[in-house]
C-alpha cells in the first residue's frame, strides 16, 4: 500500500514533488469505495494526474520507476541505474546537485519510510524507518558508514557485508541484503517489484498479457474484454511449431522453449452469421492485425490491471486514455473503487487528459486529483487539487480545470497567429 512518494532533482522536476495517497478528512470528499482504512490512516484507492503536454506527468511516473529500478537492480554489475539517471538539466546548479527519492508504504500492517540520495555515480545516503506508535530507525548509511538494527536485519549477513566491504558505492545496502536473502530486505524489495509502471506505448505490454493467456488469469481477461462491449467470443494463443521457425529465431529462444510451445500472437474468436442473421459458426481474427488499436490497448492493459486487483499492488499507468473511450476508462477506474472487484485494496495511479473523468461528481474526490505545471524556467511542479480553496462539493472539476481555474492547461493563443 502506497502512502506517499516524493522526489527532487529528476528530469523536469527540480524542487521536491510529493504525491500523497492519504485521504483528507473533509466530509464533502466522502465517496463510497474510494478509500480504505489502515491502522495509521485512510488511504486512497486511486489518483489521477492532469496537466498540459510536456508539463511533467510522464516524468512523475518515470521518477517512481527509476526509484524502483535502483532498488531492484543496483546490485547488478551491468546495465546500471546510472544510464537512466537524469537530474534537472536547465540549471547550472542542479546538474551538480544530488537527487533524492523517498517512499512511505505499508507492508504486512507496518509502515515503512525508505529513501536514498544519489548522484550520477554513487549512493550518497540511504535510510529506512519503521513506524508503530513512533518511528524508529532501522538503517542509515552515509559517507561515515552503515548502521542498522540487528533486530530488523540478519546480523550475520549485514555484518559480513559491511566488514568485507561488499557493498559497492553504487549499490543500495537494502538491495545487497536482499541478494543475500535477508528476510526484511527481501520483503521490501518484493514490494517494489510488485509495483508496476506502464508506459503509454502498447507494445511492451502485449508480451506480458500474452504470457498470461496460458494461465488461469485468461478467463478474467476475456471477461474484462467482453464487459467492454467488444464482440469477442473467446481468445486463443496462436501456437507455432518450433520446427517451422527460422534457425536465426531458434537461436534467440531459451533452450526450454525448443522442447515446449512457442506463440507468436493471439487470435480472437467472433461469431459469423448466415443470410438470416443467425449465428452459424465462428471465425478467427488476428488480434494484432484485425482488431482495433483500442482493443489491442485494452488487451495489453488487462493482465496488469487484473494482477494488481488480485494481489493488492500499486499500478501506475501513463496516458491511460490512449486508445480508450472515456466511459470505458471510467469503468476501469471504478474497478479499483469497488470492494467486490478490489478486495485487497490495490491502488491505481494514472495520468490522463480525459476531462470527463473529473466532471463525473461520483468518480473522484478532490484529494485524488493532482496537476502538473511547468514554469518559464522549465521547472515542473506537482499540485494537489485539494490545495485550492473555495471549491464547492458539487463543483464540476473538469469544467473548472478546462477554464484554467487550477492551471495545468496549455496556453494556445499562439495558434491564432500562426501562418504557413
Amino acid at each position: 500500500m502506497l502512502v506517499r512518494f516524493k522526489f527532487s532533482n529528476f528530469k523536469c522536476f527540480r524542487d521536491e514533488a510529493v504525491l500523497s495517497m492519504v485521504a483528507s478528512k473533509y466530509k464533502s470528499d466522502d465517496k463510497v469505495g474510494n478509500t480504505f482504512k489502515t491502522d495509521y490512516y485512510s488511504l486512497l484507492k486511486s489518483a489521477a494526474v492532469y496537466g498540459a503536454n510536456a508539463s511533467g506527468k510522464t516524468k512523475l511516473f518515470q521518477a517512481f520507476d527509476f526509484m524502483r529500478d535502483v532498488v531492484l537492480s543496483s546490485d547488478k554489475q551491468s546495465d546500471g541505474w546510472q544510464e537512466k539517471y537524469a537530474p534537472f538539466k536547465l540549471s547550472t546548479v542542479s546538474t551538480k546537485e544530488s537527487s533524492v527519492f523517498e517512499v512511505v508504504f505499508i507492508l504486512e500492517g507496518l509502515q515503512y519510510r525508505y529513501g536514498f540520495e544519489l548522484n550520477g555515480n554513487e549512493i550518497i545516503t540511504e535510510w529506512l524507518f519503521r513506524k508503530k506508535q513512533r518511528e524508529i530507525e532501522l538503517l542509515y548509511r552515509d559517507a561515515e558508514g552503515i548502521s542498522y538494527s540487528s533486530e530488523a536485519f540478519n546480523d550475520k549477513v549485514a555484518g559480513n557485508l559491511i566488514e568485507a566491504k561488499m557493498v559497492r558505492k553504487d549499490t543500495l545496502f537494502l538491495t545487497a541484503l536482499s541478494a543475500w536473502n535477508d528476510s526484511l530486505a527481501s520483503k521490501i524489495r518484493g514490494w517494489f517489484s510488485n509495483c508496476r509502471v506502464l508506459s503509454a506505448s502498447t507494445s511492451p505490454l502485449m508480451g506480458y498479457s500474452i504470457s498470461k493467456m496460458d494461465t488461469p488469469l485468461k478467463d478474467s481477461m476475456l471477461k474484462l474484454m467482453q464487459a467492454s462491449d467488444i464482440d469477442i467470443e473467446d481468445m486463443q494463443l496462436n501456437e507455432v511449431p518450433v520446427e517451422t521457425l527460422p534457425d536465426e529465431i531458434k537461436r534467440l529462444l531459451p533452450s526450454k522453449a525448443l522442447d515446449g510451445k512457442v506463440y507468436n500472437g493471439v487470435h480472437t474468436v467472433h461469431k459469423i452469421y448466415d443470410e438470416l442473421k443467425l449465428s452459424c459458426g465462428t471465425t478467427m481474427f488476428s488480434l494484432e492485425n484485425d482488431e482495433s488499436y483500442g482493443t489491442n490497448r485494452l488487451f495489453a492493459l488487462s493482465a496488469p490491471i487484473l494482477d494488481a486487483l488480485n494481489n493488492g499492488s500499486v499500478l501506475w499507468i501513463d496516458e491511460i486514455d490512449n486508445g480508450l473511450h472515456a466511459e470505458l476508462l471510467e469503468s476501469l477506474v471504478r474497478l479499483f473503487h469497488n470492494e467486490k472487484t478490489n478486495p485487497k485494496n490495490a491502488q491505481l495511479i494514472i495520468n490522463t487528459h480525459s476531462i470527463s473523468l473529473i466532471d463525473d461528481l461520483s468518480l473522484y474526490r478532490r484529494d485524488q486529483l493532482y496537476l502538473t505545471e511547468k514554469n518559464c524556467y522549465g521547472e515542473s511542479v506537482l499540485i494537489p487539487v485539494s490545495d485550492f480553496s473555495g471549491l464547492r462539493p458539487n463543483s464540476k472539476l473538469g469544467t473548472l480545470y478546462k477554464e484554467g481555474r487550477f492551471g495545468g492547461v496549455p496556453y494556445l493563443n499562439g495558434f491564432n497567429k500562426l501562418e504557413f
